[in-house]
């Protein structure tokens, strides 16, 4: 009896649930891909800690992957490109271009990754316009959905925006002449239609940029009638931020941001007091992150690629084997997972504004 239920009775019958299913057959994932790597350029912090980690996941100990890359195609640097995706999206995507055994794999780019209820691969472009492809889809699990996976910072998305949004303001005070709004008051009279499309002039653009700074503009009363109070203008600042609580707000948000990623803070350039000189305080760190961060990732990773018939052992970092943090710096160096200009910063040779 068993042997004749068919199989659409085994198959599963779930609602796709916080992934949205597209009339095109398509599951649009929960989160927007679109909106994750913009947030990947809001915030340099958040942005080399997802760099540092994708570096150190394509460490290429040993691997089969270069026989199915074209000739142009370095398996480092394919490996890279996926990594960094599954970090940014917490997912990646690779088509299969050839037969069973005999193929080569493309990389997609993790924004136009796609699949149906069944699995099957797709790619979208700006106009969602799709396109079925055969290949294989990564990702990094989500407790929120089935079909796709979500990455580590997703607590932090409202961190990275605010101080994207400081930012913004920071730049907007600038380009109006680092001057505060306020508001042109009578008292007693009224302007004309002239004096107004005056105010708006000045304010508009004499009045703008840094490159108008010191400029002045004279305001006039109106006559007052015998036995009223005299006319009077005054300027009223309006409401504004303290200076001192963004540079409070954006500290916490980055060090949030940092700590969603695991990352040792002095590993994308936040140096505190007594941090600095030689010691093993990083390699200490490192140690920890390397452990609990990395290992684990590595060998998910590393499964993914045997499952499709392809080797691959990521280097570990051995940090036991460097006397200090400046040697152990020096080798990640080396290894090009981070840059000379970082090294630098994190040996603390490069000052840092604090909250920057």
């Amino acid at each position: 009896m068993e042997v004749a239920i068919s199989k659409g009775v085994k198959e599963s019958k779930q609602y796709v649930d916080r992934d949205v299913l597209l009339n095109n057959g398509i599951i649009e994932p929960f989160i927007d891909f679109n909106g994750l790597l913009a947030f990947y350029y809001f915030n340099v912090y958040h942005q080399r800690a997802i760099k540092l980690k994708a570096a150190l996941l394509s460490q290429i100990l040993e691997t089969s992957l270069d026989k199915h890359l074209p000739s142009t195609v370095f398996a480092k640097d394919l490996l890279y490109a996926f990594a960094l995706d599954a970090e940014i999206y917490g997912n990646a995507f690779l088509e299969k271009a050839g037969g069973v055994s005999d193929f080569y794999l493309h990389h997609i780019l993790g924004y136009q990754g796609r699949l149906n209820k069944n699995r099957e691969l797709y790619q979208v472009n700006s106009e969602f316009k799709d396109i079925r492809l055969d290949g294989y889809h990564f990702k990094y699990h989500s407790p929120s959905v089935k079909y796709y996976g979500e990455p580590d910072y997703l607590t932090t998305l409202e961190q990275i925006d605010t101080n994207k949004k400081a930012d913004k303001y920071n730049s907007t005070f600038f380009a109006n002449g680092a001057r505060p709004g306020f508001a042109i008051n009578f008292e007693n009279s009224a302007p004309s239609q002239g004096q107004i499309d005056a105010f708006k002039t000045f304010f508009g653009t004499n009045y703008k940029g840094y490159e108008n700074a010191h400029k002045s503009i004279m305001f006039y009363t109106g006559k007052t009638k015998e036995g009223e109070s005299p006319a009077k203008i005054h300027l009223d600042k309006l409401d504004s931020v303290e200076d001192m609580s963004f540079e409070k707000l954006k500290s916490v948000n980055r060090d949030e941001i940092i700590a969603s990623h695991g990352v040792p803070p002095r590993l994308v350039g936040i140096i505190t007091a007594g941090q600095l000189g030689s010691g093993t305080e990083l390699i200490d760190q490192l140690h920890a992150f390397n452990e609990i961060v990395i290992k684990p990732k590595a060998t998910h990773i590393e499964s993914f690629f045997e499952n499709i018939g392809i080797k691959l052992k990521i280097k570990e970092l051995d940090v036991t084997n460097f006397k200090d943090d400046s040697d152990l710096v020096t080798n990640l160096v080396n290894s090009q997972i981070i840059t000379h200009q970082e090294a630098k910063e994190i040996l603390g040779l490069v000052s840092h504004k604090k909250g920057s």
